[in-house]
């Protein structure tokens, strides 16, 4: 074989391998933009009593978010909402989008509305009440012969007896 087949052959095969590859990111539900953090990073913010970490964050603050199912749940869409209030909180860009890659690879754009932003919002305020409620004591008002019996008695502040 000449050399000049082999560089030939070689070329071949390297566009071949370049265009599998890209074949394969696009089944799996991959994006093609550069990769700023790849499920490392946990995003705080104390203003709004949220943390979250993405699995992936690509060029513009877009997050991306794989699921094994095959269908978007309004869990997965308040997720993202999530995303997009932490990513713009920690860096001041506003992620226009975002995506959710299901278990078959499909692609789902979430556009950052102020509806989502809103009801997010909502949800986490909603979550918050819920566990300051669980967080005070359940009024009882016990007979004393059924605190001496109790085994709880030396742990509650309502005890009687």
């Amino acid at each position: 074989m000449t050399p000049w087949l082999i560089v030939v052959a070689a070329l071949v095969l390297g566009l071949l391998l370049i265009l599998s590859g890209r074949g394969v990111r696009e089944r799996r539900g991959l994006g093609q933009g550069r990769t700023l953090d790849l499920d490392t990073r946990t995003l705080y913010s104390a203003r709004l009593g949220l943390a979250g970490r993405p699995d992936r964050i690509i060029e513009g603050g877009i997050p991306e978010e794989w699921k094994s199912s095959r269908r978007v749940y309004d869990s997965h869409r308040a997720q993202m909402g999530v995303y997009f209030l932490l990513i713009e909180e920690t860096t001041g860009i506003r992620p226009p989008r975002g995506f959710i890659v299901t278990g078959d690879g499909e692609r789902v754009k979430i556009e950052n509305t102020e509806k989502l932003r809103a009801w997010v919002l909502d949800v986490a305020d909603q979550i918050r009440a819920a566990r300051r409620q669980v967080a005070e004591p359940i009024p009882v008002n016990p007979r004393p012969a059924q605190c001496r019996s109790c085994g709880m008695r030396e742990h509650c502040g309502q005890r009687r007896g």
